[in-house]
């Protein structure tokens, strides 16, 4: 993909725009002439169009919302003011604790703004529009934070959920990416359109369906330990880049691990 997607209106107040790299998105909330950024991105380019399409609809962001604190998650543009940035206090503390890291995976221009979240532990985004409620869990990156819109059936789900990635389980494993999806599972099932970190939205009534994402995903979990390549016949792996294929081999190491540790002896306790 060598230009950024044209933005889509999957649903009321919603507006998601497609970076150029990794098919990452940006979602926009609005409503009247108030906006709530979701994980803005990537290039400074891309972060001025998003800015140019807030000035043309005569909306002034209100609340940055980052999903979870990686580099491209946390990303801003002073065209975008001055509103609270937020994150789940989990995420919040990771972007602090790693900000140089952060910082280092970013062009030079990009660092200046990128990771200043604060936490938030709200059980819904503080802004006067629609209800954002917070689904907080540990799958992907510790305290990662999706959105449910319940008034248009819209789940924001960050890096999750995706038609182009297998399940990234590297940072916290797939014992905790299955409970995440576990969390996730009730707004999937409810789910009008899900939107990803990176990749396209799922439409219900689809073959690429929320549910088709939800059977997807858990279904390549459980083929980890089932075969020399457990899972690596998931066409996202097919169609996808090296650095996935390279992720992948760190699931089914891990997943070998964590069932190693399952299947140790036990010591007898003393008597």
């Amino acid at each position: 993909m060598d230009h950024a997607a044209d933005p889509l209106e999957p649903a009321a107040g919603v507006i998601v725009l497609t970076s150029r790299t990794m098919h990452t998105t940006t979602t926009v909330l609005h409503e009247g002439h108030e906006a709530v950024l979701v994980d803005p991105a990537w290039h400074a380019d891309e972060l001025d169009a998003i800015a140019d399409l807030l000035a043309a609809r005569s909306l002034r962001v209100v609340l940055g919302w980052s999903t979870h604190a990686h580099h491209d998650h946390l990303l801003w543009h002073e065209r975008f003011g001055t509103a609270p940035r937020l994150a789940t206090t989990a995420a919040a503390r990771s972007a602090v604790g790693h900000i140089d890291e952060v910082r280092a995976a970013l062009a030079a221009d990009l660092r200046p703004l990128a990771g200043q979240v604060k936490a938030y532990d709200g059980g819904a985004l503080p802004w006067a529009g629609g209800v954002a409620e917070v689904v907080a869990h540990d799958a992907h990156a510790p305290g990662h934070g999706a959105l449910w819109l319940p008034g248009v059936d819209v789940l924001i789900a960050g890096d999750m959920l995706s038609d182009l990635e297998i399940p990234l389980a590297g940072e916290t494993g797939p014992e905790a990416y299955a409970r995440g999806l576990d969390r996730l599972a009730p707004y999937v099932e409810r789910a009008a359109v899900l939107i990803p970190g990176h990749g396209h939205p799922a439409l219900a009534g689809t073959a690429d369906s929320p549910k088709a994402r939800l059977r997807a995903d858990r279904a390549y979990l459980a083929a980890l330990t089932r075969s020399a390549d457990g899972g690596g016949d998931d066409p996202r792996l097919a169609a996808g880049p090296a650095w996935l294929r390279a992720e992948h081999e760190g699931n089914r190491r891990a997943a070998r691990t964590s069932q190693a540790s399952e299947d140790a002896p036990r010591a007898e306790p003393a008597t």
